[in-house]
């Protein structure tokens, strides 16, 4: 008896540590696998790809053949450019793109028909294409430590949007109409921006319900 009120309250307090909903999570898929061959062998039953820290200066062709993945890493290489041929993954719901040397995001990357969460930060982007607005289902975008100066006023197209990381960048303003996030973003992530304080008092009487941290 003991032991089982031990465990419900260290539930209850995780739950008042996190947000209401776990959509920030990394969705568990199955077993991961962590060089290409290994996918390639398990396909068409890999769903699950971690080409982490490989120093990777460009994608394998072969991987655009296992179809069948749902969550993408190749996080810290060397990576400047995402061929159009990841349209072929179409399945994919998580894509981890953080620490390579990417300068110009390929737009078709937005596209991804699954694709829920997005990670980019610590490259080297001064734009974020239009084509943002194709990412219907996107919840988290982490563009933490680029170049950007703005943002593309279709991002406050995004239906799904609920957490929005730009930590160190240039930005020193948002789009005019990002009170339209408002009904879905809840974290809004802005340290290290050059933003006005008008501008930031815009920002929190736009989005009153979000969590925003300057």
């Amino acid at each position: 008896m003991f032991k089982t009120l031990c465990l419900l309250l260290c539930a209850l307090t995780l739950a008042a540590c996190s947000p209401r909903d776990q959509f920030w999570k990394k969705p568990d898929i199955g077993k991961r696998y962590v060089t290409l061959d290994e996918a390639l062998a398990a396909a068409p039953a890999a769903r699950n790809l971690w080409l982490y820290d490989q120093g990777q200066t460009q994608v394998d062709p072969k991987l655009w053949t296992i179809t069948s993945l749902e969550r993408l890493s190749l996080r810290k290489n060397k990576l400047t450019a995402i061929p159009s041929e990841i349209t072929a993954l179409n399945r994919l719901v998580w894509v981890d793109l953080g620490e390579n040397q990417i300068a110009e995001l390929n737009p078709v990357l937005c596209k991804l028909p699954a694709l829920t969460q997005l990670y980019l930060n610590d490259n080297a982007i001064s734009n974020l294409p239009p084509e943002i607005v194709s990412a219907k289902k996107l919840t988290y975008l982490n563009l933490d430590r680029n170049h950007l100066t703005q943002l593309p006023p279709e991002i406050v197209e995004l239906p799904s949007l609920k957490w929005l990381r730009l930590n160190g960048n240039q930005i020193t303003a948002l789009p005019e109409k990002i009170d339209r996030l408002a009904p879905t973003l809840k974290r809004l992530h802005l340290k290290g921006n050059p933003l006005p304080e008008a501008e930031r008092d815009r920002i929190r009487k736009a989005l009153p319900g979000c969590e925003i941290v300057f």
